[in-house]
């Protein structure tokens, strides 16, 4: 037991001896355009235009924002013109906005933007909504008030149906150090929210998704519980938007998915975000099938 004993201090001795600081200095990425655009059915397009900003940089808005794109969405001969505008429910709420083309099950649409002396296109098809069976809260054991929203969805026979979950709670207003704040403003996903019928085609299922939250609200730290992190209360309203999504779209909000699950680990491989924007820019352009759903709370 003693030799034992000394090759493992003598082994932990040079682990403390020879520790070395190590610094890094992460690479910046090329200069890239950032194009996040959609189009649901019943409304018209919106497209955020921005320019990448390296990691270890804080990031300035006035330096990112692309306020002088040209940008066009066309569908069957009709080309819309889109307007740079301010959307409250957006991510990010200055982007431009569509005027004419409401989005239809079935239609295909082309997107085409111009930015910073560069010409980017893609095209994205708006799929036929799939709607949920039902929705519903249901306690997490061994908790009784708090649990995760529930679908009950059929998935039409045939493989290709791929689908993505959001939801919100109702806005409300807070007065958080003397100043307004908005909370609940647009739908998040949960996450792991974007999926496909790969291993459930044609069959009836339920499934759970937890509480996401928006990292874009001015008082979310602020405001986080950790107890109740990820969780929704039976008193709570859910609104549910899910949707149907092409192919493309699957690929890039699983990928983009997959690299927030590895953030921060340096044992994780790295995780390409595949986007479907053609001419160099980074981002995706995608179509929304989508239905609402409201869980009532519980009294």
């Amino acid at each position: 037991m003693n030799r034992y004993f000394f090759i493992a201090l003598a082994s932990l001795s040079l682990l403390v001896g020879c520790t070395e600081d190590i610094n890094l200095k992460v690479a910046s990425g090329a200069n890239k355009i950032v194009i996040e655009g959609s189009i649901e059915n019943g409304k018209k397009a919106q497209v955020m235009v921005t320019r990448n900003s390296p990691l270890t940089s804080a990031v300035d808005f006035s330096k990112i924002l692309v306020t002088d794109a040209k940008v066009y969405v066309s569908c069957s001969g009709v080309i819309d013109t889109l307007s740079f505008g301010i959307d409250s429910s957006a991510a990010i709420p200055f982007l431009y906005l569509g005027k004419k083309i409401v989005g239809s099950p079935g239609q295909t649409y082309n997107l085409t933007v111009v930015a910073d002396g560069q010409t980017f296109s893609s095209f994205t098809t708006i799929p036929t909504p799939v709607k949920l069976d039902s929705v519903y809260w249901k306690a997490d054991p061994p908790h009784d008030t708090l649990g995760f929203a529930w679908g009950h969805l059929t998935d039409p026979a045939g493989l290709g149906n791929n689908y993505r979950w959001y939801a919100k709670l109702p806005t409300k207003h807070i007065l958080l150090n003397g100043k307004d704040f908005v909370l609940n403003r647009r739908f998040v996903p949960a996450d792991g929210a974007t999926f496909n019928d790969k291993f459930v085609d044609g069959r009836s299922f339920e499934f759970p998704e937890d509480r996401g939250y928006d990292p874009t609200e001015a008082s979310y730290t602020q405001t986080l519980d950790i107890k109740t992190l990820g969780y929704y209360k039976p008193t709570d309203t859910i609104y549910i938007r899910f949707c149907s999504i092409d192919d493309a779209a699957h690929t890039f909000y699983s990928t983009y998915e997959a690299e927030l699950g590895t953030n921060g680990n340096p044992f994780a491989s790295p995780v390409t975000i595949l986007g479907n924007i053609n001419g160099g820019a980074l981002g995706v352009w995608a179509g929304f099938g989508a239905t609402y759903d409201t869980i009532y709370p519980r009294h």
